[in-house]
């Protein structure tokens, strides 16, 4: 199987800013190194041919118009009946590429880029160290690449605990990054925590409400519903599942046992409850008369007896 249609590699981008073209190039050239690996081509020519044809139109340009450089391999004659060896092509024009873009990189430029760099707001810290790396691998810092490294991490990382480690110099780069790692996970999960802990608050503070509102829902459609059997109730005989003009009455030719009327039951009875309240209505006029005219005869009592003429003895 051929493996160049599983490791796909786009031409080279030769339309990059300037300043980036030495990094574009660099990239370019790994990942061509690695498909040629892949489909194991060891011949020079070979190789040459595939980097160029990969490598675009943009590339072909820069190469064919490139002039050799020192240190470019050149075989010389061969005596019979030794085989004449391999012209380095592959090797010549990766000599070429790298001469000139490797003068495309302005070193200071780059530096400053460097040293302003610190972690965003919200940019984990395996990201910031990434854009570290990968702005460091443009200034050459060679030897210094480690130093380099911890003094910006000291400088632009967002936990200030992470900058006092890098201010005591008590931890190598990757003790360092080790420690921020753990930081950072240590923040998330307590952030978390804090969130689970907000919503349970919000449930408990929301649950009685939510059975006092169930309560009153239900009791009010417990009204309604009385309401609506009341407004629905059966004049002659009580039911609500008619009214009263329904044929399906049964107090219809019903006699009451109250008035002795026709067409209703007793506990739907007007003129029973009518005379019922008309005579406690009567009962209770003449009760109250009655004791007006008792209490005002034993008051004159009382008064003429206080009024009357002692005997003399």
């Amino acid at each position: 199987m051929d493996s160049s249609k599983i490791f796909n590699l786009d031409p080279f981008n030769d339309s990059v800013d300037a300043s980036n073209l030495r990094l574009e190039w660099e990239e370019w050239h790994r990942a061509c190194e690695l498909l040629l690996e892949l489909n194991a081509i060891d011949s020079q020519h070979h190789k040459l041919i595939f980097m160029l044809a990969r490598g675009g139109r943009g590339l072909q340009r820069i190469y064919y118009n490139l002039a050799p450089v020192t240190g470019e391999a050149q075989p010389g004659p061969v005596k019979i009946p030794y085989a004449p060896r391999e012209i380095p092509e592959y090797d010549n024009a990766i000599m070429r590429l790298n001469a000139f873009f490797m003068g495309k990189c302005n070193e200071r430029v780059e530096l400053e880029v460097f040293r302003s760099l610190r972690q965003s707001t919200g940019e984990s810290f395996n990201r910031f160290v990434l854009r570290l790396r990968t702005q460091a691998a443009r200034c050459d810092f060679r030897d210094r690449m480690e130093k380099e490294l911890l003094q910006q991490i000291t400088v632009g990382a967002n936990d200030e605990r992470v900058r006092d480690k890098g201010i005591e110099n008590i931890m190598n780069l990757d003790e360092i990054v080790n420690y921020a790692l753990n930081r950072e996970l240590l923040q998330k999960q307590k952030e978390k925590a804090q969130t689970i802990r907000l919503e349970s608050d919000v449930v408990a503070s929301v649950k009685p409400n939510w059975g006092r509102r169930m309560e009153s829902t239900f009791s009010h459609s417990k009204l309604e519903r009385h309401d609506k059997h009341a407004r629905n109730e059966c004049d002659r005989c009580g039911s609500w599942r008619h009214n009263g003009g329904s044929k399906e009455c049964t107090a219809r030719n019903a006699t009451c046992n109250k008035c002795a009327g026709l067409g209703h039951f007793a506990r739907k009875c007007r003129a029973g409850r009518n005379a019922l309240s008309q005579s406690r209505r009567t009962w209770n006029r003449s009760y109250t008369a009655n004791t007006l005219e008792n209490g005002s005869n034993q008051e004159m009592n009382r008064y003429v007896d206080n009024k009357a003429p002692s005997k003399v003895a």
